[in-house]
């Protein structure tokens, strides 16, 4: 099938667009978005709808970068397409918004699309069209499966997302980065290269560069294969969601501040309960980052236990077993009591580690899950010996005679169950510096004396 074929009948197939809507093509000057573009005024020619293009100077390449412009804006001059042109210091917005370099180019891109779907009447209803394809697909599900990613995370990119500033659409999911490539050389049609996909020094390139190929070498269809399970495990995942939803519907309800789950939930099967809970948990904390999979156990075990057992999990969100039910309560006031920490990662050359009470030095080497400042869960506990003897963290308070009332509002720095930091206390053995360490991260408690 011919790469223009298989692109409409991939739009088509997930009703991306239709006549008399209005879409926005996200344009870098590279192969795949110029390929989208052409792609995209030749599907016009079979359905009508509006189209625009945009391109974002995100000032981190310089010279290449105003490049990358000036031939997207004569590329869709000489096409006929109206473009819009948009400048966002990356790298300020990054250091200002304490974002990654990555995330913060994401946001400006995303305000850009948004700018440009005011134009229209109703920008909810406008199409984004973003250019990603088969190898990006398979990168994708490469990284989020080696980084432990749940079905969700397994499925991919989706080929239409909606979001509350529009509806983002793939039409080239379907084919490969060489399709892309071959459709413009087989056109004469010209394109730039951006110099930071030589690098090797993000995951994602490595996966691209090393991992892929390697793969291919195994199978030469493996980018197509993995694409095509992200699509099997996509229908998977849509199909556990209807599921879901209607779970939410039957066992959960809200009163006042409180989220309650139904025991009968719990005689439900544990996929079906975890995702319900997972679900009520991002709508108690109104936000999806750092909710763990420990955070869900909690909950779980919490239905297994007596009435009037609780736990603290995260954002200030409590759980607690009444009568079988589970009830969840987020309290403004505990989340103000966690501490806020500061990080800093830096080689280490034998510096001297000094004894501090607010600041604390660990092996950055020996985190293995990512770090996270949350309060104790059920099964956090610490290294207390040299020799890898360990203790459960309820224990360890205990023995310490901290005051139970107490335990729920210590500020814990954790790797996933094994606490490197209960602050104010002590840290575990297993990430001391030691003459081994390559890498520090140095921990202090924020607006804390330096030198306590």
């Amino acid at each position: 099938m011919m790469t223009e074929e298989k692109v409409f009948a991939y739009i088509e197939k997930y009703h991306m667009i239709e006549a008399g809507s209005q879409a926005v093509a996200g344009v870098s000057g590279g192969a795949d978005s110029v390929c989208l573009l052409f792609l995209l005024m030749e599907y016009q020619k079979k359905v009508p709808f509006s189209l625009r293009a945009v391109h974002v100077n995100h000032h981190v390449r310089g010279e290449e970068a105003v490049r990358d412009q000036e031939f997207t804006r004569r590329l869709c001059e000489s096409l006929g397409v109206p473009l819009d042109l948009y400048d966002y210091d990356v790298p300020r917005m990054a250091e200002t918004d304490h974002l990654s370099c990555e995330e913060a180019g994401r946001e400006a891109r995303r305000r850009a699309f948004y700018r440009t779907a005011c134009r229209w009447e109703r920008p909810d209803q406008v199409r984004i069209a973003l250019a990603h394809h088969e190898n990006d697909q398979a990168e994708t599900v490469l990284h989020n499966l080696v980084r432990g990613a749940g079905l969700a995370g397994l499925a991919g990119i989706r080929p239409v997302h909606r979001t509350g500033s529009g509806m983002y659409i793939r039409p080239l999911l379907c084919i490969s980065r060489e399709e892309t490539e071959n459709y413009l050389i087989q056109r004469g049609i010209p394109w730039v290269t951006d110099s930071t996909n030589e690098e090797e020094v993000y995951t994602r390139n490595k996966i691209r560069r090393e991992i892929l190929p390697a793969l291919m070498q195994i199978n030469s269809g493996a980018v197509k294969n993995i694409a095509a399970a992200a699509g099997r495990v996509l229908e998977a995942e849509d199909y556990l969601s209807e599921l879901t939803q209607k779970a939410v519907e039957k066992y959960t309800a809200k009163e006042g501040s409180v989220w309650i789950l139904s025991r009968d939930l719990f005689e439900e099967p544990m996929l079906l309960q975890k995702r319900v809970v997972k679900n009520v948990l991002e709508a108690a904390a109104g936000k999806k980052k750092d909710l763990s999979s420990a955070h869900m156990e909690a909950v779980l075990e919490l239905a297994k236990g007596r009435t009037g057992a609780s736990a603290s999990l995260i954002y200030g969100l409590r759980a607690q077993q009444v009568y079988g039910d589970i009830h969840i309560t987020r309290g403004e006031q505990e989340k103000k009591d966690l501490l806020e920490l500061e990080f800093r990662v830096f080689p280490y050359e034998n510096q001297q580690i000094p004894e501090k009470t607010y600041t604390k030095w660990f092996d950055y080497d020996k985190i293995k899950n990512g770090l996270a400042v949350r309060r104790r869960l059920p099964g956090d506990y610490l290294m207390i010996s040299r020799d890898g003897g360990t203790k459960k963290l309820k224990d360890y308070f205990i023995d310490c005679k901290v005051p139970r009332r107490e335990r729920d509002n210590v500020t814990l720095l954790a790797d996933g169950s094994h606490v490197l930091w209960a602050v104010g206390y002590r840290i575990s053995e297993y990430y001391k510096v030691t003459s081994q360490t390559k890498k520090v991260i140095k921990v202090q408690v924020k607006g804390e004396n330096n030198h306590e």
